[in-house]
């Protein structure tokens, strides 16, 4: 039986006119008309609702068995660009009981997931679109920036965070911010004579020295790059009383250049020079992270312990955080490290 055919046998049982469930239903009386006549169905999320009006399940309503379910939700996942909140929500509840009934059930599974994967692609879509706008208002807006390039990596489209950043780099040779992320990512597309000539345009920066080594490390010369590194941050000590939040930033730039290849003495030391440079009251706890995370790896226990240590008394004297998760897993994972002493 079309759906349809069984909403109207329902209300006239009922002796309701179609004005009135358009009303329980908060739709126009055309829209119940035509899911009568089969024209139209209604939508997923009014499933539960006509099924509570009537007193009957939303099998029975609709006489559909599960595999009808679940191709309705696979046409609604192929087919539509933006699944409003309420499809979500019911097509997320259907697809999750299945899965207690019967956590074997693949076809299932398989349609949550592609659910969520669904709605991250819209969110990411919405993701860049918001950050760009923001970027065209104020291209200096290192946040935004920065947010771009995440998303634009994290949905693997490189090539069209480069086309964004390269016209408002070229329209402001001074917008550091935009021409530096242009710089690395024109580094990692290997598009290395456009990197270059990027650095060679404008005023030179300790971070085009970092990203010099980026370029040797990608053509295969690792200890050209550490030499680099190494060289700019002996350099920075006579920064640090100039400009020492400039010089905290690329300590850690350096520093997480060489933990990556392996060199992490180094990078320890870096970390620390990275947190005794910054300035201020507040000062950045990303080192402290990365010195406990590399301490722990090391299998150095004890000094990761005092890591988290100090990184729950910055967060909780420094920034004001007592409670909350921002605070709560630093404690968690010093409970971890200190379990295991």
């Amino acid at each position: 039986m079309h759906i349809g055919n069984t909403i109207r046998k329902l209300r006239q049982e009922r002796d309701i006119t179609q004005e009135e469930l358009a009303e329980r239903m908060h739709v126009a009386p055309q829209t119940v008309s035509k899911w009568e006549t089969n024209t139209t169905t209604p939508d997923i999320a009014m499933l539960p609702k006509l099924a509570v009006y009537f007193g009957v399940t939303i099998d029975s309503l609709f006489s559909l068995t599960r595999d009808d379910y679940l191709n309705r939700i696979a046409a609604m996942l192929r087919d539509e660009h933006t699944i409003s909140q309420g499809d979500f929500v019911w097509a997320e509840g259907y697809l999750t009981g299945l899965l207690t009934e019967n956590p074997g059930h693949s076809e299932a599974r398989k349609r949550l997931a592609e659910l969520y994967m669904h709605r991250v692609n819209r969110d990411t879509l919405a993701w860049g679109r918001i950050c760009e706008e923001g970027i065209l208002q104020d291209p200096m807006d290192v946040d935004l920036v920065k947010y771009l390039v995440q998303v634009r990596e994290k949905r693997q489209e490189r090539d069209r965070l480069i086309a964004f950043l390269a016209p408002l780099a070229e329209s402001d040779p001074e917008n550091y911010v935009v021409r530096e992320e242009l710089i690395e990512a024109s580094i990692r597309n290997r598009e290395f004579a456009r990197a270059e000539k990027l650095m060679r345009n404008t005023p030179s920066r300790p971070a085009y020295t970092l990203f010099r080594g980026d370029i040797l490390l990608l053509q295969g010369d690792e200890n050209g790059a550490v030499q680099i590194w190494l060289t700019l941050t002996e350099s920075l000590r006579a920064q640090e009383k100039t400009d020492g939040g400039l010089a905290a930033w690329t300590y850690y730039q350096a520093a997480e250049r060489l933990e990556k290849v392996g060199r992490n003495e180094e990078a320890l030391v870096l970390y620390e020079s990275s947190h005794r440079a910054a300035v201020g009251p507040k000062k950045p706890v990303d080192s402290l992270y990365a010195r406990a995370f590399l301490y722990e790896k090391l299998d150095r226990l004890p000094e990761a312990v005092q890591m988290w240590e100090e990184i729950i008394r910055a967060l909780t004297a420094d920034y004001g955080i007592p409670s909350g998760e921002t605070v709560d897993w630093p404690k968690r994972e010093l409970a971890r490290l200190q379990a295991k002493l």
